[in-house]
């Protein structure tokens, strides 16, 4: 945990906000957001899948992470850089028993079929914020 913290995440961080940010591939984008209580400025590399306009991001090893804790069933404002341009999105974190958790589920693991998402794993949906 610590390595991927202190020197992959800030690699791909910086990565992400250069030229190379194509090394990165199209389902890795870097999210961006505030912390719940402190309110300070996060932002960490997540694997994304495409889910119509939506992004879905699994938290899975859930126990070992705290970042999916900052969202709830509420939308929150994020800021998401993918492919070297930034996106204002709405995050939300789907339960197991909301509704278009099962669908978001079947899209991440049609994207990515060998990874193992446990059952209950944390999702949270990256949706288009409106215009306005």
């Amino acid at each position: 945990m610590w390595v991927r913290n202190r020197l992959v995440n800030p690699v791909v961080r910086a990565l992400g906000h250069g030229r190379a940010h194509r090394l990165l591939g199209r389902h890795l984008v870097l999210l961006s957001y505030a912390g719940r209580r402190t309110g300070r400025r996060y932002e960490l590399p997540v694997m994304t899948a495409p889910a119509g306009e939506d992004l879905v991001v699994v938290a899975a090893g859930a126990d070992g992470k705290t970042w999916w804790r900052n969202f709830g069933p509420e939308p929150t404002d994020v800021l998401v850089r993918v492919a070297g341009g930034e996106q204002r999105r709405s995050a939300r974190r789907l339960a197991p028993a909301d509704a278009g958790y099962p669908e978001a589920l079947v899209a991440y693991q049609r994207t990515f079929p060998r990874v193992h998402v446990p059952v209950g794993s944390p999702v949270v949906v990256l949706a288009p914020r409106a215009a306005g």
